[in-house]
């Protein structure tokens, strides 16, 4: 979508949802709804997919799952039919981390996985690369940290080439920052510290405080796997000072809930009880219940470690209820993607449908439907684009234009049908023999043909004219009304030199068709080839 193309009032708009985006969620919002109302009057889905996609973005980043999704998916089918693909991998991007929040693991594949190859199909490189951090931090989430480690790598070969892109020092530290996760989790502790390095001393003045808290729960793991109490201890103490409700949850649950795990163990439990506390009201405003879920089960962890029967079961008990509230939740979430990927499916087949009718009205409007050479509209277009070519590689040009001898007393005497038969057969040598030598044809009108060759000699030209003459002759077809010689023949002109930026196209057109008038003066089933300047001599084929 181009903003430019657009009146000032919704050029307005747009400008407020880019500048108040992460920033005013209520303007974002309300310019987020004029584009949708405007975009749904006017047909545009690019406009309507838009305002959907960025009421979506803003609704993630308050932490309000349901409306998030509702956004997100309708965003999807109008991005899909305007063809805006950065867009539509931001969405599948932003329904992975959904998914994976809502403990789907498969689906969250799933939406990435379809993300990522619309980005591949498209070339867009970086949402590429932000799906592979994803995908790598989902994998270790799962315990496949060599997975997750792989994915992790791909992101950050393409993040270090590419230095410019927005963001580039957030997405370098949370690269870092989940490499390193992966590589604690295999054991590979002496490769960790060339991680947290990278981050402090590149990239840490750019991070927000949420993701510098984050580096600070995967720290603490580290070093309590390494036995440094006093720093883990030291990172702890960060965490808790830093933490608030009003953070943005969707992005980071996974990494605090493995800090938690790490609280738990470690018998930190004023920390563990005062996060807990900010994380369900986070997880509150979300509305996911896998999240809440997640956070009772550490709550039973911490009642049965400490031995609190009666905690543990209203725990226990309220767990089971909201799992049974998830399972309906779940089928839901199967109901809305099998939903959504038949609209998208359905959109796709309408569109392969109407590109296939475009090509064919395109060959209709590019091909003569007698010879299926290319007609006159396609013989202009790329006879220009063939001038440009050679003028700017200093190469040469050679034009033929050639014409049926006695083609009217054909007509005349055989009929029509049988007159475009010849043509048709004519056609054929003329393919042939442009094929073979890379040249390009054309029907130019009624028995009247065009050849362009680049970047050949004048003496090629005179053996590609002599060798259609005689590919044209071989087809046998019979004309007695000919006052040449009893089958059909052409005669031909041809002219060859090399362009300049005072001529065009249209010149050496006129310049064979001069000697295609010449060989007729002579004699007919022959040809001419002169050169683009009128004062060199032309030279014409032997006579049969």
């Amino acid at each position: 979508m181009e903003p430019s193309t657009y009146n000032d009032i919704v050029q307005h708009w747009i400008n407020q949802v880019l500048t108040n985006r992460g920033k005013d969620a209520e303007t974002s919002l309300k310019f987020c709804q004029d584009i949708i109302n405007y975009g749904l009057r006017n047909g545009d889905n690019a406009l309507v997919g838009f305002g959907y996609y960025y009421s979506g973005e803003t609704y993630y980043l308050l932490n309000d799952g349901a409306h998030f999704f509702e956004e997100i998916s309708k965003a999807l089918e109008y991005l899909d039919n305007a063809q805006e693909w950065e867009l539509m991998g931001k969405c599948y991007n932003f329904l992975g981390i959904w998914a994976t929040n809502r403990g789907n693991t498969p689906v969250a594949l799933d939406y990435y996985l379809n993300g990522i190859g619309y980005c591949r199909r498209n070339h867009l490189y970086q949402m590429e690369a932000t799906m592979n951090i994803n995908v790598g931090a989902m994998n270790n989430q799962v315990h496949r940290y060599a997975e997750g480690q792989a994915y992790l790598e791909q992101a950050l070969d393409y993040m270090k080439s590419h230095p410019e892109q927005e963001g580039y020092h957030t997405y370098m530290a949370i690269i870092y920052e989940n490499l390193a996760k992966s590589l604690i989790f295999q054991d590979k502790l002496h490769d960790v510290e060339e991680m947290f390095y990278q981050i402090y001393h590149k990239h840490w003045n750019y991070l927000d405080d949420m993701d510098r808290l984050l580096v600070w729960c995967t720290e603490a793991i580290y070093f309590d796997r390494t036995g440094q109490v006093a720093k883990r201890d030291m990172r702890i103490d960060e965490v808790c000072k830093h933490m608030n409700d009003q953070m943005p949850i969707l992005d980071s649950f996974a990494d605090l809930y493995e800090f938690m795990e790490l609280l738990l163990e470690t018998d930190r439990d004023v920390a563990f009880w005062s996060i807990i506390d900010i994380l369900e009201k986070l997880c509150g405003n979300c509305n996911i219940i896998h999240m809440q879920m997640e956070l009772i089960s550490l709550k039973i962890s911490f009642y049965r470690k400490h031995e609190q029967s009666a905690e543990y079961l209203q725990a226990a008990g309220l767990y089971y209820e909201l799992a049974q509230i998830q399972d309906r939740e779940t089928q839901d979430m199967i109901n809305n993607i099998l939903n959504l990927r038949r609209s998208l499916e359905t959109a796709n087949r309408m569109r392969e449908e109407m590109e296939v009718q475009n090509r064919i009205l395109m060959e209709k409007s590019e091909l003569d439907p007698l010879t299926k050479l290319a007609n006159r509209f396609r013989l202009n277009d790329y006879s220009e684009e063939i001038y440009r070519r050679t003028l700017q590689g200093e190469g040469t040009i050679a034009v033929e234009i050639l014409d049926v001898d006695y083609f009217k007393e054909f007509n005349d005497n055989y009929g029509h049908q049988a007159g475009d038969n010849c043509l048709k057969e004519v056609a054929m040598a003329i393919r042939a023999v442009a094929e073979e030598h890379k040249g390009f044809c054309a029907r130019y009108g009624g028995d009247e043909f065009v050849i362009i060759y680049e970047n050949l000699s004048k003496e090629d030209a005179l053996a590609y004219a002599a060798e259609l003459k005689h590919r044209v002759l071989e087809r046998k077809v019979p004309h007695e009304f000919s006052k040449a010689i009893p089958w059909v023949s052409i005669s031909q002109g041809l002219c060859w030199g090399y362009p300049t930026e005072e001529m065009r196209v249209g010149d050496f057109l006129h310049r064979a068709d001069e000697m295609l008038y010449r060989v007729k003066q002579v004699t007919r089933n022959n040809y001419c080839v002169g050169e683009i300047e009128e004062s060199e001599e032309a030279l014409v084929g032997p006579k049969d």
